[in-house]
């Protein structure tokens, strides 16, 4: 009987352990969807010319743009709202583009939080897509479309990962919450 009950409580802790883990993977999920929501039904209007797509593949490329850049300096301001090429270590021939938004207040896993930050991260995104970077840099996001008819949308694929940053100010200290978006740049010109 007590091999029983310390087995049952074994069992228990692991199924436990595997909700919380899961727990947090399917909130990000959420969020990513809400955001791709948001880009695909308010960023673009009536005329929509992209179709935003969430790639959770590409999820470990924000975490180490993110872990590269931002992660360890406690004092380095995050730049936000802004479209940034970048490569990273041990990618070869691959560029990215990032972008980070500080995470609405509201319900992140709702489009209607992410409304504001979409239509910004579209008027960003929308004028580097293209099907290839210039010859000399990485300088514009993947179109992974592919069709050739006349007015096809173009398609861009974005992961995304949640952060927090804790700034010291003297005896001060301040967390904010950050969305890393992260785009695959188009390859170079041959």
């Amino acid at each position: 009987m007590k091999m029983a009950k310390k087995l049952l409580a074994l069992v228990l802790t692991g199924v436990m352990a595997v909700s919380m883990l899961t727990g947090c993977a399917l909130t990000d999920a959420a969020k990513a969807k809400a955001m791709e929501k948001a880009l695909n039904d308010h960023a673009q209007g009536n005329a929509q010319t992209i179709k935003y797509d969430y790639k959770s593949s590409l999820n470990s490329k924000a975490d180490k743009i993110w872990e590269e850049n931002f992660k360890a300096d406690d004092k380095k301001d995050v730049t936000t709202d802004t479209v940034t090429a970048v490569s990273l270590k041990g990618v070869a021939n691959k560029g990215y583009f990032y972008y980070i938004v500080e995470q609405p207040k509201n319900d992140v896993k709702t489009y209607g939080a992410w409304v504001t930050a979409a239509n910004d991260l579209h008027t960003e995104v929308a004028a580097k897509v293209a099907k290839e970077s210039s010859k000399g840099s990485f300088d514009k996001i993947m179109d992974h479309n592919t069709s050739t008819a006349a007015g096809a949308k173009k398609k861009v694929e974005f992961g995304v990962s949640y952060v927090s940053k804790t700034v010291k100010n003297g005896q001060d200290t301040k967390t904010t919450k950050y969305a890393v978006i992260v785009f695959e740049a188009a390859p170079q010109k041959a």
